[in-house]
C-alpha cells in the first residue's frame, strides 16, 4: 500500500453537504416523480414520507456502526466484522454494482439536460444522451481524482447552488400554477390510505428507496472528516432530513402544476418542465442547470463511496493491491476511479442500445431500488447485531441502535423482496445477476491473498 487517506481534511459542513448531494435531490425529482406517480399514483408525496422513516432508521445504525468502527470501507467492514465475513463483502459488492449502474442513470439525464440547453434538436436521441453522459461522467472523474479537498469545495458550491434552485422553482411552481391545478390538491397525497392496495404501496416503497440513495457517502468519508465517528454519522442524519423536505416539496409542486400526462411525456427529464411551469424563459432553464448540477454532484459521491470502499477493501486484502493504491500527489485511490470509470463506460456503451430514454430509466430505477434494500437491510442488521447485548438500563441505545435499525431493515428488506418478481426478468437479471456476479471475486481473492478479514481482524 503506498500512503494514507488525507485525515481530518473534511470539515462538518463538508460531510453534510457529501450527504445531501449523495441523494441528488435534483437529479431524483427529474428522474424518479413519473416513476413514483406511475408506480403509486397521487400517494407520491404519502410514499416519500413513509420511507423515509425506515431510511431514518438506516440512519441511526451507520451513526452507530460509524461510532464503533470509522472505516472508509463502512458497511462493507461493520457486516463482515459484525455478522460474517462474506455478508461483509456482499455489502461492499452490492454498494460497488449499484453505484456503478447508478451513475449510468445519473449521467443520461445529465447529458439529456446539456442537449435540452446546447442542441435542442438531438436531446431525445438515446445515443446523444448516452454520448453527452459519458463525457460528464469523465469530467467528475478527473475532479475525484484531484484529492478530497478539492472534491468537498466544488461540492459544496454545487449543493448550496442545486438546494436553492429546488425550493424557488418548487415556491413557485405552485405560486403561479392555474387555479384550476391548485383545486386539485388533497391533503389525501400525504395519508397512507391514498395507496388503495399493497402492491401500490409495496412499488410505491421501491421507487422512493431510489430517491434517498446515496446520502451515506459521509461514512466512506469518515477516515478523512475531522472526529469522523461522530460527525460522520450525524451528517448522515441530518443531510436525509434535509432531502426530505426537498422531495416533499418538489413532489407537491409537480403533482400541482403539472397534469399527470405532462408528468408521463416528460418521465426521464421533469424538472426543466416544472421549470417551465414556475419561470418565464430564459429564467425556466435554472431547472436544467440544477439537474446539471445535481447529476454532477452525485457522480462525485459514487466515485468517493466507490473508491473509498475499493482502498479500504484493498488495505483488508480482499481486493486486487492496485486498488488500494493513492496518488503521490493528490493521495486519491486514483487507480480504483480508473476501474470503477473503465467498467462505467462499458454500461454507457450497452446503454445506447436501448430504444428509449424513458424505458432505460424505469429498469434502472427499479434495479437500483433493489440493490438499495439490500445493502441498507445489511446495515441495519448488523447494527442491531453488534449492539444486541446491550443492557436494558442503556435505553437509548437499545431503542436506536437495535430496535429501530432491525424494524428498518425487515422493512427495507421485505419491500426489495416482494416488489423483485414483479419487476420482468430483464431488471430481475440486471439487480440479482450484478449481486450474484461478486461470487466470482469473493473466492478468487480469498483463494489468492488468504487475508485475515475472512479469519480474525484485519492488518492494519
Amino acid at each position: 500500500m503506498q500512503g494514507a487517506l488525507n485525515k481530518g481534511a473534511l470539515g462538518f459542513l463538508d460531510a453534510l453537504t457529501m450527504s445531501v448531494a449523495g441523494s441528488a435531490p435534483a437529479y431524483s425529482i427529474t428522474v424518479s416523480t413519473a416513476a413514483l406517480i406511475a408506480a403509486a399514483g397521487a400517494a407520491g408525496p404519502a410514499a416519500l414520507w413513509i420511507a423515509a422513516i425506515p431510511m431514518m432508521g438506516i440512519t441511526a445504525a451507520f451513526a452507530y456502526l460509524n461510532r464503533w468502527r470509522p472505516d472508509a470501507g463502512a458497511a462493507y467492514v461493520w457486516v463482515g466484522r459484525a455478522m460474517h465475513p462474506a455478508l461483509g463483502f456482499l455489502a461492499g459488492w452490492s454498494l460497488l454494482s449499484l453505484s456503478t449502474i447508478f451513475n449510468i442513470a445519473a449521467a443520461i439525464p445529465a447529458g439529456q439536460a446539456l442537449l435540452d440547453l446546447l442542441v435542442p434538436s438531438v436531446s431525445r436521441d438515446v445515443l446523444w444522451a448516452t454520448g453527452a453522459g459519458a463525457v460528464l461522467f469523465l469530467g467528475v472523474l478527473g475532479l475525484v481524482t484531484l484529492g478530497i479537498t478539492v472534491s468537498a469545495r466544488a461540492q459544496v458550491i454545487l449543493t448550496l447552488i442545486e438546494v436553492g434552485a429546488i425550493v424557488l422553482l418548487g415556491a413557485l411552481a405552485i405560486y403561479h400554477a392555474p387555479a384550476a391545478h391548485l383545486a386539485s390538491f388533497s391533503w389525501d397525497w400525504f395519508f397512507p390510505s391514498s395507496f388503495g392496495s399493497f402492491q401500490t404501496f409495496s412499488a410505491g416503497m421501491l421507487v422512493a428507496l431510489f430517491y434517498y440513495f446515496g446520502w451515506d457517502v459521509s461514512a466512506n468519508l469518515a477516515e478523512e472528516t475531522a472526529n469522523g465517528a461522530k460527525a460522520a454519522g450525524l451528517a448522515c442524519v441530518l443531510g436525509v432530513l434535509i432531502v426530505v423536505a426537498l422531495f416533499l416539496l418538489a413532489q407537491t409542486s409537480a403533482q400541482i402544476a403539472l397534469t399527470p400526462r405532462e408528468i408521463e411525456a416528460n418521465g426521464g427529464n421533469l424538472l426543466p418542465v416544472l421549470g417551465a411551469a414556475a419561470l418565464p424563459h430564459p429564467w425556466s432553464s435554472l431547472a436544467i442547470l440544477a439537474v446539471v448540477i445535481s447529476t454532477l454532484a452525485t457522480i462525485e459521491t459514487q466515485l468517493l463511496q466507490c473508491t473509498r470502499l475499493l482502498f479500504s477493501m484493498a488495505r483488508d486484502r480482499v481486493a486486487g493491491e492496485a486498488m488500494g493504491r493513492l496518488h503521490p500527489r493528490f493521495q486519491t485511490p486514483w487507480l480504483a476511479g480508473f476501474a470503477v470509470g473503465g467498467v462505467t463506460l462499458l454500461l454507457f456503451a450497452g446503454s445506447a442500445t436501448v430504444p428509449s430514454i424513458g424505458t432505460l430509466m424505469n429498469d434502472l430505477i427499479n434495479a437500483i431500488g433493489v440493490q438499495v434494500a439490500c445493502y441498507y437491510s445489511l446495515a441495519g442488521f448488523a447494527c442491531a447485531w453488534h449492539y444486541r447485548k446491550t443492557p436494558l438500563s442503556d435505553w437509548r441505545t437499545l431503542a436506536f441502535a437495535v430496535i429501530v435499525p432491525f424494524v428498518s431493515a425487515v422493512f427495507v428488506s421485505c419491500v426489495g423482496l416482494y416488489q423483485l418478481p414483479n419487476l420482468g426478468l430483464r431488471v430481475s437479471l440486471l439487480s440479482i445477476g450484478t449481486l450474484a456476479a461478486g461470487v466470482l471475486p469473493f473466492l478468487y481473492y480469498r483463494r489468492r491473498r488468504r487475508s485475515s478479514y475472512y479469519f480474525g481482524e484485519c492488518l492494519r
